[in-house]
């Protein structure tokens, strides 16, 4: 995109005031400074209009390295069952109750036969999958996943190939899928051994079509088209599906937001989402390899949210629409180290060991601060996937023998686990750090202020529970938070644990599986006004029965 037209559409954009232009960022967030002392939360009822959506903290699997094949699929192991499916990661996955599991990618999508992966095992093709370079045998496909999200739990959200596939294919898709009987592929379907339809619900129309990166990619307006055709074609055999359009890969892309522009203004009436996707590193270029910028960039999540939120609300006033499109923020992680040469390549071989990131403290930290900023958030993020589930920059990580949880599987599945209800409306106080946008990638430069603190709370009100996540960003000191609660009063503490560590390096091992793990910590007596003391560089949950 030349770069006056970008300049012209962020100048209209911010003309009509749907950019952040006025008051400043963090006021925008929920977020006052103040000069020193505590900081102060105060916690009044949502200004939603129900509980949040569960699908934001979804997860996601891609047919890359060993997420699927020896991940979750492994036949003939000790651990798997009659379906091949590895049973502790079952277990493993059923204890963090994802609620949707994206699938079967990712890069690998846009150069996937779905119909190579269903039928009889024997039947189907060895390929030379291209995305990662590695060889796939289609031993596990569709109905394999299905069968596998109904075990553990899980809502299936499909993936179609908009690379090397026709929309003929994408409906087709569908029609195997969600029709019950009678034609060409609802009856293939059949014979495979699956009389029921599985109903999948959500769809996404692509992966990261504006990447150079991506077998197929196209331009904004020629993807918009077909993802247009391809939503009308699928409205058509299922009219209760809901369609996700591929937005921009990221906030780097010299097309960033023209593209979601131009797309939408191609598919805005047929589609009720669009995606998202980060990933963030503790690098020189994304944070001078500083762990105070590092713990700020779920800051960076929040910016790119409300600025995709703004393009799409841009289009909606210029269409006269009512609808108002939501989010799917369908990959994020952190995955920096395995970016490059052999981490990335497969090498013709089967389930490679790729994208294989080892997490640490700080990592898990962030993660939680993301967790922090999708709840934040989800009244317009309907849908995320932590990317991904298993293996391939993961919270599990399998051997022969068992099953790991790295260090950023706790602020997950403590967000699953504890964040019920509805996100309540959470006005902070607090002190604020520096950072700086001096040698910075430009997508993350700027000057700015940052707190210390980050907060968020559910209420759960049939239930009568409510939960509060913290991170404390302070890397040297504890922090006094002081939480008034307006919505609702807690009246016992069911949970209060912290995440923290005196080495921001320290990570887990099959041998030392502990190493970053939960802590208790001592909670402050519950009622209107509590007030936390936060360890340093820690990501907290309290959980409290309420009045």
């Amino acid at each position: 995109m030349e770069p006056m037209r970008r300049r012209r559409f962020l100048s209209s954009l911010g003309r009509t005031g749907a950019l952040l232009a006025a008051g400043t960022w963090l006021d925008r967030i929920g977020y006052a400074q103040v000069s020193r002392g505590p900081a102060r939360a105060f916690i009044q009822p949502s200004r939603a209009g129900g509980d949040y959506d569960r699908r934001v903290l979804g997860a996601f699997l891609e047919h890359l390295g060993r997420a699927i094949y020896t991940g979750l699929y492994e036949p003939g192991s000790r651990l798997a069952d009659a379906k091949g499916f590895r049973t502790d990661v079952m277990g493993a996955v059923k204890e963090l109750a994802v609620p949707i599991t994206r699938y079967p990618g990712g890069n690998f999508v846009s150069g996937y036969n779905w119909l190579d992966g269903v039928g009889p095992k024997a039947q189907r093709p060895t390929v030379l999958e291209r995305a990662w370079n590695s060889l796939e045998t289609n031993q596990f496909g569709t109905n394999d996943f299905i069968d596998w999200c109904r075990a553990v739990g899980t809502e299936p959200l499909l993936g179609m190939n908009f690379g090397t596939g026709t929309a003929e294919m994408a409906v087709a898709y569908v029609e195997y899928c969600n029709l019950d009987r009678g034609t060409k592929w609802s009856d293939l379907r059949r014979s495979h051994g699956y009389e029921e339809p599985h109903n999948v619900r959500y769809w996404c129309l692509g992966n990261e079509m504006d990447g150079n990166w991506q077998i197929g990619q196209l331009q904004a307006r020629e993807y918009g088209r077909k993802a247009r055709d391809v939503a009308k074609q699928m409205r058509v055999i299922d009219r209760g599906v809901q369609l996700i359009a591929c937005g921009s890969s990221g906030t780097g892309m010299s097309s960033y937001l023209v593209w979601d522009r131009e797309v939408l203004e191609e598919c805005f009436d047929q589609v009720d989402g669009i995606s998202l996707h980060a990933y963030y590193g503790n690098t020189r270029p994304l944070t001078n390899n500083s762990a105070a910028r590092y713990l700020a960039m779920n800051l960076d999540m929040d910016r790119q949210i409300h600025e995709v939120a703004a393009v799409c609300d841009y289009v909606q006033a210029l269409r006269k629409s009512s609808k108002r499109l939501w989010l799917s923020f369908d990959e994020w992680n952190v995955w920096y180290r395995a970016r490059s040469g052999a981490a990335v390549d497969g090498r013709r071989a089967f389930a490679p060991k790729l994208l294989e990131e080892v997490y640490n403290l700080e990592d898990a930290l962030l993660v939680g601060g993301l967790v922090n900023t999708l709840l934040r958030n989800s009244d317009r993020v309907r849908v995320g996937c932590l990317a991904q589930l298993v293996n391939v920059i993961a919270p599990l990580v399998t051997n022969e023998t068992g099953v790991l949880r790295q260090s950023i599987y706790y602020p997950y599945a403590w967000g699953i686990r504890h964040a019920r209800g509805r996100v309540l409306d959470v006005r902070v106080e607090a002190e604020t750090y520096p950072i700086t946008a001096a040698g910075l990638q430009a997508d993350l430069a700027r000057n700015d202020q940052v707190p210390f603190v980050d907060v968020v709370a559910t209420h759960d009100a049939p239930n009568r529970q409510a939960s509060v996540l913290m991170l404390n960003r302070d890397l040297e000191g504890e922090r006094e938070l002081i939480l008034e609660w307006g919505a609702v009063t807690p009246a016992r503490v069911l949970t209060c644990e912290t995440l923290t560590g005196p080495d921001l390096k320290a990570f887990n091992t099959f041998e030392q599986p502990r190493q970053v793990a939960p802590q208790r910590l001592d909670a402050p007596a519950p009622g209107r006004r509590m007030t936390f003391t936060l360890p340093p560089r820690s990501y907290t949950v309290a959980q409290f029965a309420t009045m």
